[in-house]
């Protein structure tokens, strides 16, 4: 089997945000794959002032910590020079990174350091949208890479760029033109990411070499027996950005209070980090009435926290204007719990006929069934029926182009 490079980049950005995002799942569960798999496999990491190549044994170390199951030590001297300009946890982890690593390098040394450590002919693997700049793609090559593959998670930045901060689009388009102009394969984690996609780069005059392999999904935390809270709650789960559409929740919990006290409503449990564009809805966190009696923000909530509230929940609250695929959408499946959703088709792809599907702009639609769900003695989904993807799946699939 070929040997492979993975690149880890993004997990080690992540060091300070010990809660993962899906793309950080997705990442994580490729580092395991590759832990466990009998091909020959390095792992890549940009750090301060360059890069640092991992065997197996040390990133199992390094695995650890990512998934906070150890702490990262101390901060080297290198990371002490940096300290003004990385958080302190991403200074950790790079400690750590550079103690661990068979090599590292400086930015310009990058390709003489993989023909020293690493067979020529490996697959590099690009997972979490990091070290996509001009001129990397091309370093690796040079470095013994005899093909290089990359996931794209969405277009939505091209798409919807009304949903993206003013730095993003332009940043992602040309991220997207690189990859395409440099990759093999692309792995896309949707059919409505891959003809998203596809749009773009026929429009660009590209063709890259694809396949579309729905995500795995890890369970949540188990240990919390499926039972329906006296209180009817509700959880919608993402960062708090336009595209995810808390503005219509809110707005709805706002028309709840016009007819009864607060008290009384069923309750809306918002958990993710605020992200950007929205300060109308930050605004509504931060000041209305609703906010700790029928609304509640959970902005640092770890998986275990999720998987108890999500246990008690009456729906998952999904009214995305837009995904790529959507994690919360199978994880509350999967524990038989309702969705109400958006009506998009990466979510018909994933999850079939099981959610209560709507238009994201139909606020009386989404009120009327939330106010169905609260009334619900007995709402749980049965998906035994559904053949939810799996890791073992996607990665039968992906070793095929490896």
């Amino acid at each position: 089997m070929n040997p492979v490079l993975l690149d880890i980049s993004r997990s080690i950005s992540r060091a300070p945000f010990p809660n993962p995002t899906g793309i950080d799942r997705v990442e994580q569960a490729y580092i395991a794959h590759f832990l466990e798999s009998d091909r020959k496999a390095w792992f890549l990491s940009r750090i301060a002032g360059g890069f640092a190549v991992l065997d197996k044994p040390a990133m199992r170390l390094i695995y650890q910590m990512i998934l906070v199951q150890n702490p990262w030590g101390n901060k080297d001297l290198i990371a002490r020079l940096f300290r003004a300009k990385k958080p302190d946890a991403t200074l950790r982890a790079e400690s750590e990174i550079r103690r661990l690593s068979i090599a590292n390098s400086g930015k310009n040394n990058l390709a003489k350091m993989l023909q020293r450590h690493v067979p020529a002919g490996f697959s590099y693997v690009n997972i979490g949208h990091s070290n996509r700049k001009e001129g990397i793609w091309q370093t690796i090559r040079n470095g013994g890479a005899a093909r290089c593959i990359a996931m794209i998670h969405d277009v939505i930045p091209l798409d919807f760029p009304q949903f993206s901060r003013p730095d993003t689009l332009a940043r992602f388009e040309q991220e997207l033109r690189f990859a395409a102009q440099n990759c093999d394969y692309f792995i896309y984690n949707s059919s409505q990411t891959a003809e998203r996609s596809q749009h773009w780069l026929q429009k660009w005059g590209i063709d890259v070499a694809s396949m579309t392999s729905l995500l795995g999904v890890t369970d949540l935390p188990s240990g919390f027996e499926r039972k329906l809270d006296p209180q009817p709650y509700f959880v919608t789960l993402g960062t708090i950005e336009p595209r995810k559409n808390h503005a219509l929740l809110l707005k709805i919990w706002e028309n709840f209070g016009k007819g009864q006290p607060a008290e009384n409503h069923p309750q809306l449990h918002i958990v993710g980090k605020r992200g950007w564009l929205n300060q109308n809805v930050f605004d509504t966190l931060d000041q209305a009435p609703m906010m700790g009696i029928s609304v509640f923000e959970h902005s640092n909530m770890d998986d275990t926290g999720l998987s108890e509230l999500l246990s008690g929940a009456r729906a998952l609250l999904f009214p995305s204007f837009a995904e790529g695929f959507g994690y919360p959408l199978v994880e509350a499946l999967q524990k038989k719990i309702p969705a109400i959703c958006s009506n998009l088709p990466c979510f018909q792809e994933i999850a079939g006929d099981l959610p209560i599907y709507l238009d994201p702009l139909d606020e009386k639609g989404w009120e009327n069934a939330i106010l169905r769900f609260s009334a619900s003695k007995n709402n749980e989904v049965e998906p035994n029926h559904l053949d939810f993807p799996s890791w073992a799946q996607h990665f039968l699939k992906i070793d095929t182009i490896l």
